[in-house]
């Protein structure tokens, strides 16, 4: 989507050119830049759970530093089935994987925060980047459809990430 590889580029040159002074840079944890990416969903589970599993694969099938992990806003408290078979088929065990909470603290050591369909603006501050990938189709009613265009979404960051000055 052109809008969200506007949104990162306009982020890299923000960064660039000495955002970090005017406190909308990205997070630091010490003297090295965060690798953190934060997926939030409603219940940190289907849509947050899709995006966290396929970043870290593509994140680390191309060689980049960044992890991701998911939250909710009001997590649920297993995975739905749909999610966790649909995952499986592509390779995945969130067998053992629990919804978490989104709270302020995930944002301290986060580069970026995406939200889908949920309002964390005031949760993110400010102190990390924030995209909003809203109204993707359902995960839950068509796992292919929904995983498709989430992963779309997310092979456009990773190459904004790999291609750019971030860490």
């Amino acid at each position: 989507m052109r809008l969200v590889s506007l949104r990162i580029a306009l982020c890299i040159l923000a960064m660039s050119l000495g955002a970090q002074a005017s406190g909308q840079g990205v997070a630091t944890s010490g003297s090295n830049e965060s690798t953190r990416v934060v997926f939030v969903c409603e219940h940190g589970s289907v849509k947050s759970l899709v995006a966290m599993a396929y970043f870290n694969r593509r994140a680390q099938e191309r060689g980049i530093p960044y992890r991701a992990v998911a939250r909710g806003t009001a997590p649920e408290p297993n995975v739905p089935g749909p999610v966790r078979e649909g995952l499986r088929t592509d390779g995945f065990d969130v067998s053992k994987f629990a919804p978490q909470l989104f709270e302020a603290s995930d944002v301290d050591d986060a580069l970026l925060v995406v939200s889908f369909d949920q309002d964390v603006g005031k949760t993110v501050g400010g102190r990390a980047r924030h995209l909003s990938w809203d109204k993707l189709p359902g995960v839950l009613s068509n796992f292919e459809s929904g995983r498709d265009e989430i992963v779309r979404h997310i092979d456009e960051l990773i190459d904004e990430l790999a291609h750019s000055a971030w860490p």
